[in-house]
């Protein structure tokens, strides 16, 4: 095999490259020139807001190439990767996709420094539905990034170029940010894993905000290990991030192989009309049933209900906090659906962000009780595949369907694994989440890597790099 060659079909998938450059199979120097390679190739394709200097990035890899003897002290030593542009990257524009908002951080977000001192090489920033708000990927200046299965079906948000770019091959994991379901919507719609880490335990520090006791960083990757490999680098307990747990170093990552459990399915699953997701949600039921579990059904009422204060409630207003100054110095460089939300979040009133506050105590409260017993709710991640056209035509009745199995999981404060489960009769990905009481993120490891280990699915696309 040519060198050439060896490197087209290289994967970048985090553990297998890790191995690779263990045994010295290649070097970070090769990595990045295929890695600029995959991304000229593809051309204008929207995954990128801004990309690292080729030359920074080339002279960062040959300091990693000299440093191969701290090969085992450094875990993301030579991946290659990408950062959600609502996340600060040092001396690189954060502009959550709105012409004109731009901060320039002088500092990177705690996760993204933490990243780049394990060794990881940052390759550059990634599109998003404007401020992170909309979970289909097409609320977006200047176009929006293309599914990788099918143009024509949403690519998924807001973390939309984050998705993307793991799933074509251009990264070994991307970092992007999750309210209501931004890093697991993508996953599904494109078939790789996003991990959404318990709150706190991956400090959100440089991160633009939408609300900030909801809001975390996730990781997509490849696969269940490698997203992993991931979050053990970033979890840390951050003295200067104001919702940092004071335990995230205490909690445990990895767990031992799933033997017995129970897991719960919504009482209320919801298809939107679609007719191939149920067969092959049934099938993931039955995946799991073989690895051990017991199924029984869950009150999903008080799940629907805290992921409908995100939009519906004063909750919305703490967006206006964070960056509605926008709406008065830059209307028209908003998206219809931001300017819309933030004009809705200057009605509300502090009292009624009080009842709002109360009102998700109880439900937190209500579906801890029916949690006991149970160790891991299984759902859909996304019903059905959602076309562009019908998400441009009914923009906020689709988006709020995109979102019914992932919204409540911050607001309740649980952690989710979403992982790829079938491809369908259509040739389009279907993805179920593993839901987790907060702190639960080692347990969801070791039932995740058994159920991906069962359905054997190759990551993204056929023919993509995986």
């Amino acid at each position: 095999m040519t060198a050439d060659l060896r490197l087209a079909t290289l994967s970048l998938r985090a553990t297998s490259l890790s191995a690779a450059y263990r045994r010295g199979d290649v070097d970070p120097v090769e990595v990045v020139e295929e890695v600029l390679r995959r991304m000229a190739a593809r051309g204008a394709d929207c995954v990128w807001v801004q990309t690292a200097d080729p030359a920074r990035l080339r002279a960062q890899a040959r300091a990693l190439r000299e440093r191969r003897a701290d090969i085992h002290s450094l875990p993301l030593y030579g991946l290659p990767f990408g950062v959600k542009d609502n996340v600060d990257v040092a001396d690189m524009p954060t502009t959550c996709g709105c012409a004109g908002f731009d901060r320039h951080p002088a500092t990177s977000a705690t996760a993204v420094q933490r990243a780049l001192d394990a060794g990881a090489l940052f390759v550059g920033k990634q599109t998003l539905d404007q401020f992170a708000t909309g979970l289909n990927g097409t609320r977006t200046m200047g176009g929006h990034c293309l599914n990788v299965f099918d143009p024509e079906v949403i690519p998924g948000g807001s973390s939309s170029g984050s998705g993307v770019a793991v799933a074509a091959g251009l990264v070994s994991f991307s970092l992007g940010s999750d309210t209501g379901g931004s890093g697991r919507v993508p996953a599904a719609m494109n078939n790789i894993v996003g991990l959404r880490p318990t709150v706190g335990l991956v400090s959100s520090r440089g991160l633009v905000c939408n609300n900030r006791h909801f809001d975390c960083i996730p990781v997509f990757a490849h696969g269940v290990e490698d997203a992993y490999q991931v979050l053990q680098t970033l979890a840390a307990v951050d003295p200067l991030d104001p919702v940092s747990r004071q335990d995230a170093d205490q909690i445990a990552l990895d767990a031992p192989p799933v033997r017995h459990f129970r897991f719960a399915i919504p009482d209320r699953l919801e298809w939107f009309g679609d007719t191939q997701s149920p067969a092959c949600f049934a099938q993931a039921v039955q995946r799991l049933e073989a690895l051990g579990g017991q199924s029984c059904e869950i009150d999903f009422s008080a799940f629907l209900e805290a992921g409908a204060l995100i939009f519906d409630s004063a909750f919305v207003a703490e967006r206006a906090a964070s960056y509605g100054e926008v709406l008065d110095r830059l209307p028209q460089a908003l998206v219809p659906g931001v300017a819309g939300i933030l004009r809705r979040a200057r009605d509300y009133t502090a009292v009624q962000a009080f009842h709002a506050q109360y009102r998700l105590l109880e439900l937190r409260q209500q579906f801890a009780r029916q949690l006991a017993g149970i160790d891991v709710v299984l759902t859909p991640t996304v019903a059905r595949p959602f076309r562009v056209d019908e998400m441009l035509a009914s923009p906020i009745e689709r988006n709020a369907e995109v979102g019914y199995y992932t919204y409540g999981v911050g607001p309740l404060d649980l952690c989710a694994l979403a992982l790829p489960a079938a491809l369908r009769p259509d040739g389009l990905p279907f993805g179920v989440s593993l839901v987790g009481r907060a702190g639960s993120d080692g347990w969801l490891r070791s039932l995740g890597r058994q159920f991906e280990a069962a359905t054997a699915l190759a990551p993204g696309a056929p023919g993509t790099h995986g």
